[in-house]
């Protein structure tokens, strides 16, 4: 079985049943994070994160996906060249939660613009090689960066929840999704060498379109805090570059740090929340995040204790 692709599970069945009682068949693992396959009576393809469960219902594609309601009902957000909405759903026991909705740009070229927001910092040849994360990757990557195993104990990073990596049905060319077969298929590499063997094996389509869904953080990015005069420019700057510098501390960079990706939360009055006089911050994007050397060599050497 655990060499066999999932077997899908309807929403009737899932909404019955809690994450871990579902049939072993249907959950995959890929680079660290659980899943349960789940689709809809379009055939749409749901992979549903512990964190998502409880939103099963939010999740259908009718909230949020069916006749592009997320272009019709949503709100665009800029967030540099990636296709990105905000979708209010609600639920019949009265959940209501904003989706962030991100169609994934994995195997295509990363925008030659992008460049212009490294830091620093960054080695040449990590921006010459850099890659979107494919949607299970960027899950992995962020739900480890969550975790914080690494760094500073004290530290913890806040970030979007990862609910749900969703596929719709209609199969698309893959010119128009803008994607390389060679470049594919070291994604598709990628994945089979992080697939749990104890799970159902799970693969990437050249076809398919992928989608992230993640719950809306709460707040205002600091590129806006700043037009806003909420803070400085200068504030703006210095916030982005203490966040690179505390994801740093936990293992990880993000190769396009930019203010808009940080987003500084909010008192119910409007106020910008501090915490020992340092503004709270959560961030939000994660197509080009990355473990540090100092945290894959960390990662190594626990690997040799345990083998």
């Amino acid at each position: 079985m655990h060499n066999e692709p999932p077997t899908p599970i309807t929403f009737e069945e899932a909404m019955k049943t809690g994450f871990d009682e579902t049939p072993m068949e249907s959950r995959i693992k890929v680079y660290g994070v659980r899943y349960v396959f789940v689709v809809d009576d379009d055939d749409n393809e749901f992979y549903v994160t512990r964190l998502g469960w409880r939103l099963l219902e939010n999740l259908q594609s009718e909230n949020w996906y069916k006749d592009k309601a997320y272009a019709k009902r949503g709100e665009r957000l800029v967030e540099g060249s990636g296709v990105v909405y905000r979708v209010p759903t609600t639920n019949s026991r009265g959940i209501d939660q904003n989706l962030v909705v991100k169609f994934s740009r994995f195997a295509e070229e990363v925008p030659l613009q992008v460049a212009k927001t490294f830091p620093d910092k960054m080695p040449a040849e990590v921006v010459q090689g850099a890659m979107f994360n494919d949607p299970f990757q960027e899950f992995g990557l962020l739900v480890d960066l969550r975790n914080g195993h690494f760094g500073r104990k004290t530290l913890k990073i806040m970030t979007k929840h990862p609910i749900c990596i969703f596929s719709p049905a209609r199969k698309c060319a893959p010119w128009r999704l803008g994607r390389e077969r060679g470049r594919f298929d070291r994604y598709r590499s990628g994945m089979a060498a992080n697939n749990d063997s104890k799970y159902s094996k799970m693969d990437l389509d050249f076809e398919r379109q992928y989608v992230y869904l993640f719950a809306w953080v709460k707040g205002t990015n600091a590129d806006v805090c700043a037009q806003q005069g909420l803070i400085t420019a200068q504030e703006a700057g210095e916030i982005t570059m203490r966040a690179a510098d505390e994801m740093r501390d936990k293992g990880f960079r993000v190769l396009d740090n930019k203010p808009s990706h940080v987003i500084l939360r909010q008192r119910s009055n409007g106020e910008l929340l501090r915490r020992n006089g340092e503004l709270v911050y959560a961030l939000v994007d994660f197509e080009l995040l990355l473990r540090t050397e100092e945290y894959k060599e960390f990662l190594r050497n626990r690997d040799k204790a345990n083998a």
